[in-house]
């Protein structure tokens, strides 16, 4: 019978129904109690030195009166480590298996299974020297034992997943693993073999994992005898457990979780609460049942194996795992988060202590502070701080998504600080500066930052700010990577991207079992983010876990506010509001606005496509009306963009000092950290002038740069701004005639164009057309005073082919002011109306229409008493006529 190739989305998609499908079953009725693994450990681990004094209890664990009667009771299967066997002696190992078969339990082997050869031998752990696993089994028959279970040590992962691996298909690693299985079975007839396998956060990888169970079967006759999960633990890597354990269920293949702890712990308390953790996650807020569970740890903690009763011990946390089972509920009430714990008989448990924290699934909080801190290692010379995503460990598995990454900070004993800014900028000690990294898969970053000397022995931290969406954990991280004289690494240490979590506290449950904690005003993170209980166990129950989804704009299947556009595409015009900022910061500061204004500026809204401000604008609102503003312009599905500043001024002589468009790129900065605080989306920004008044402007203070040198000056401020707003669109806004009235400036203009692009990285987008209304180009003459209606068309042509021929869209400024006879708001309005129709009648097809002021006139954006004679009137006015 030929066989049926599913595309790998469609066979995904079958394994996630299939985990819908029975996950509730499997929640409610567990089949039986899972059976219990423990690992044998012949001696204390001491392959390196840091290992010195860790576990040396092991062997304790296998003597008749060693300190875990409990777990033992309870345990079925006892896991020996190949690697152990190596370095045991022999009466040692038969003091082991005498002890293992005294407590009647099982003997199991983990051992990867795979054969080295000259074509394909990464030094990993899945892989041996040919004939090294048959030496291994016959010590084990040499000293009495007899093998049942053979644990193969991630073949899958080191010979299909892993980069530095040969990646092979599964089907040809099932095929060497199935010569490896017959060797076995010369030695143990009876052996069944099962296998331990990463799970990681690719969910695309799950459906590959349940092909190899497949091509396992084919290739050797018979089915997987278990499967054990190293979780590679994060949320995401948890969340891709109930879809594995489906589709195993479904070829009748035991799934087994080793449970252990997150691998930055610092101290055996924190492992074992780290494990206890995990354990309540999957089994009580995922409801996953598994067939088996392994307590196993191949890291320093914790240090001790025993006592089963003393905290901080390995076999505490089997003992915790025994205990009978508790149940959590969360719900949000009122102003606060309430819940009930219950026993396993639905019993109220009373005078219980929960935690509670919440965390920001979706990335939308500001960046928080992540930390760590060590000892300089020896024969380290230097060190480099630096950003990667999608490499050297790091997968970006889970979808486009976004990360924001503020300072980076080292600190050495005896040594000055190093301050590291994550946008790298042409100007020495420019101040910090955001960063947003675009996380797509496929897409690897991987930027040194800084290097500079360290001390060995020194003691150092590092620190990192950083927002990241669930869906961006593991996908990257900042890093300290310490190297030696010839550069080559020493140590690396990581600070990896993943949603800041914050405490809200701890509360007790009441005598029916009930709590309620009100949200803490100091608290860093919504209300509407996911809120996690957790019931750390009592000597009578089990931990357990709720975890209650974040509502709205904070939940995890939101895009990062930084990643939204709502920039209206082929929109023909879009319409832009420039508005009285100050009117604004009244209408959404939380005060009353005046009769009658919020009802014009909902009618306005639904005219406009966007609204520009000023940097002075941002600066100036408050944090509570701009991130009001923030999400009514996000709910109304408007854009927001930004009049900047743009051309550096930073370190520099005298020229430039009172020019407009110049700015230092610390104010810039302040700007954008205050927007990407409000959760603002900044669509596009348009520079004031630069062209005019950083090269072809004379007056007093000109700089008159070249035009290379304009463009770098300029790529300083705006490489802040991409830096943080990766989508954004950035355009120019240029006076006329004042520009094209200067000789060759077509062709500078095209020049200035192309610069910019070498410089920043982003081309332009659009040219905004500044028409100086009462320049004597433009009126009639020979006395100045009276627009000229044909010198304003021809100019508009003029200068909309040149933004065409540079692949620019054309935009206008349609405003009033003129006339020196302008003294009123009326004034105003209609000097504007008398351009516009000169515009019209230029035929100029315009990409963009904004209509704003900066005089006095009109003194409103929103008026209820005179609207026509307000920008909101002249919006109106300009939109209906053109429907």
């Amino acid at each position: 019978m030929g066989s049926t190739v599913f595309p790998r989305a469609l066979f995904l998609a079958g394994l996630l129904l299939s985990w819908a499908a029975v996950s509730g079953a499997c929640a409610a009725e567990p089949s039986a109690a899972p059976e219990i693994w423990v690992t044998a450990t012949s001696q204390p681990i001491q392959i390196q030195s840091r290992w010195t004094g860790v576990r040396t209890d092991a062997v304790d664990q296998w003597r008749p009166d060693a300190a875990w009667p409990a777990v033992a009771a309870h345990a079925r299967v006892a896991k020996l480590i190949a690697g152990n066997i190596e370095n045991t002696h022999e009466a040692d190992l038969k003091a082991v298996i005498d002890e293992v078969r005294r407590r009647h339990l099982a003997l199991a082997l983990e051992i990867g299974p795979l054969v080295r050869t000259p074509e394909c031998g990464p030094p990993t752990e899945s892989y041996g020297r040919a004939g090294e696993t048959e030496a291994i089994l016959q010590r084990i028959r040499g000293a009495g034992g007899e093998l049942d279970y053979v644990a193969m040590d991630e073949p899958f992962f080191y010979g299909h997943v892993d980069p530095g691996g040969c990646r092979l298909s599964s089907a040809a690693i099932a095929r060497q693993v199935a010569t490896s299985i017959a060797s076995m079975r010369r030695i143990f007839p009876n052996l069944k073999v099962g296998d331990i396998e990463v799970v990681g956060t690719d969910q695309a990888r799950l459906a590959e994992l349940v092909q190899w169970a497949d091509d396992y079967r084919a290739a050797t006759g018979e089915r997987l005898a278990f499967l054990h999960a190293d979780v590679a633990w994060s949320e995401l890597a948890m969340r891709n457990l109930p879809p594995l354990a489906a589709g195993l269920r479904q070829r009748q293949v035991p799934f087994g979780i080793i449970y252990n702890a997150d691998a930055d712990v610092g101290s055996d308390v924190e492992w074992t609460r780290s494990a206890v953790d995990h354990v309540a996650e999957i089994e009580t807020a995922l409801g996953i049942h598994p067939d088996a569970a392994i307590f196993q740890t191949w890291t320093r903690y914790p240090t001790r194996v025993l006592p089963e009763t003393q905290p901080g011990t390995l076999m505490g946390v089997p003992l915790q795992y025994l205990r009978p089972p508790s149940s959590l509920s969360l719900s949000r009430s009122g102003d606060g988060i309430s819940g009930t714990l219950s026993g396993p008989d639905g019993a109220p448990m009373a005078d219980a202590a929960i935690r509670l924290t919440a965390v920001d699934v979706a990335g939308r909080a500001w960046p928080t502070s992540r930390s760590l801190s060590g000892t300089v290692p020896e024969g380290a010379a230097t060190a480099v701080v630096g950003i990667r995503v999608g490499v050297e460990g790091a997968c970006d598995c889970a979808g486009p998504t976004a990360v924001i990454l503020g300072g980076l900070h080292y600190r050495e004993q005896g040594r000055p600080a190093q301050d590291v800014s994550p946008v790298t900028l042409p100007v020495a000690d420019a101040p910090m500066s955001l960063r947003t990294l675009v996380v797509v898969p496929g897409r690897t970053q991987a930027p040194n930052l800084k290097q500079f000397p360290v001390t060995p022995g020194a003691s150092f931290s590092f620190e990192a700010w950083i927002a990241a969406p669930e869906a961006a954990e593991r996908s990257g991280y900042a890093t300290v990577v310490f190297l030696d004289a010839q550069g080559k690494g020493l140590l690396r240490r990581n600070l990896w991207f993943e949603p800041a979590v914050g405490s809200l506290g701890s509360v007790a449950t009441d005598a029916r079992g009930r709590f309620h904690l009100a949200w803490p005003a100091s608290a860093a993170l919504s209300p509407e983010a996911e809120v996690r209980g957790v019931f750390d166990s009592d000597p009578s129950h089990r931990p357990a876990m709720a975890i209650l989804p974040a509502v709205g704009a904070q939940a995890a299947n939101q895009p990062p506010p930084v990643l939204e556009r709502i920039l209206p595409a082929g929109a023909s015009p879009v319409t832009i509001l420039g508005p009285h900022w100050t009117e604004l910061a009244k209408l959404y500061g939380g005060g009353a606005p005046e009769p009658g204004v919020k009802a014009q500026w909902d009618q306005t809204t639904k005219r406009i496509q966007a609204m520009r401000l000023t940097g002075a604008a941002i600066m100036g609102m408050s944090d509570v009306a701009l991130a009001a503003l923030v999400r009514d312009l996000k709910a109304r599905r408007i854009a927001l963009g930004l009049e900047v500043l743009a051309t550096n001024w930073w370190h520099e002589p005298a020229c430039g000092g009172g020019i407009e468009g110049y700015v230092d790129p610390g104010s810039t900065n302040q700007i954008v950290a205050k927007l990407v605080k409000s959760g603002a989306v900044l669509d596009f920004i348009a520079m004031d002038e630069p062209f005019w008044f950083g090269h072809l402007y004379g007056g007093k203070n000109a700089c008159r740069s070249a035009i290379a040198d304009l463009a770098n000056r300029v790529a300083v401020n705006v490489r802040i701004y991409i830096a943080a707003f990766p989508n954004l669109i950035v355009g120019d806004i240029e006076p006329f005639p004042a520009v094209s009235s200067q000789p060759n400036w077509r062709a500078e203009y095209a020049q200035w164009a192309n610069a910019f692009a070498a410089a920043t990285g982003s081309r332009l987008g659009f040219l905004d057309l500044d028409f100086d209304w009462y320049a004597p180009q433009l009126n009639t003459q020979p006395a100045p005073g009276r627009t000229d209606p044909a010198a304003i068309a021809g100019l508009a042509r003029t200068a909309a082919a040149v933004a065409r021929e540079n692949g620019l869209e054309i935009g206008m400024i349609m405003n009033g002011g003129g006339r020196p006879t302008a003294r009123s708001d009326a004034d105003w309005i209609a000097q504007a109306r008398e351009h516009i129709r000169a515009l019209d009648a230029s035929g100029v097809r315009f990409d963009r229409v904004l209509l704003e002021t900066w005089d006095q006139y009109p003194a409103h954006t929103f008026s209820e008493s005179d609207p026509a004679d307000t920008l909101a009137g002249l919006v109106a006015e300009y939109v209906l006529a053109r429907r």
